[in-house]
């Protein structure tokens, strides 16, 4: 895995290992292709902690991570359409030992996943973000807010031995 200090973070190097964005020869008809990430996909977003990605890329990104020892995590934005309904689903879907109820104690619970999950490379799937936006923007801007927050605090307070990664699906 990828340690902080490489310009485009963990997930960059994820994306960048070209014999893992390859699709891969079928070695028998029913295999299945590896998807493979468009290359217009910028450096800019592969640098950033939070990530927008179509739902292939999203499921790409998951499973190699997870190859990786990343403890990959999915949020539906479908079920997140208020903070209440927010907050619940986030404290149950991330198997947090209990639920928040403001964003600072949900900020305090995702610094602390790393304990809870005993694993320092967290990628967290936000699937039908896009949901949440439609029902209140400021709802979803305010996530948005806190998965950065989360994981630039994650990177500076643990000198960059911890990665936390935020993927938002539409």
């Amino acid at each position: 895995a990828a340690h902080a200090g490489q310009p485009a973070g963990a997930l960059g190097a994820l994306l960048a290992e070209p014999s893992v964005l390859a699709a891969a020869p079928a070695a028998a008809p029913a295999a299945r292709t590896v998807p493979v990430f468009p290359e217009g996909l910028s450096e800019r977003s592969l640098a950033s902690d939070v990530l927008d990605l179509t739902p292939s890329n999203a499921s790409f990104l998951a499973a190699y991570a997870g190859t990786l020892g990343y403890a990959v995590f999915e949020l539906d934005g479908a079920r997140m359409r208020s903070k209440a309904a927010l907050l619940a689903h986030a404290g149950t879907a991330l198997r947090l030992p209990g639920i928040p109820d403001t964003w600072d104690a949900l900020i305090d619970y995702l610094g602390e996943m790393r304990s809870i999950h005993r694993n320092s490379h967290i990628l967290i799937v936000v699937r039908n973000a896009g949901a949440i936006e439609r029902a209140d923007r400021a709802l979803y801007a305010d996530l948005r807010e806190v998965a950065e927050f989360t994981c630039r605090n994650a990177r500076e307070w643990s000198k960059g031995d911890i990665t936390m990664k935020f993927a938002f699906v539409r």
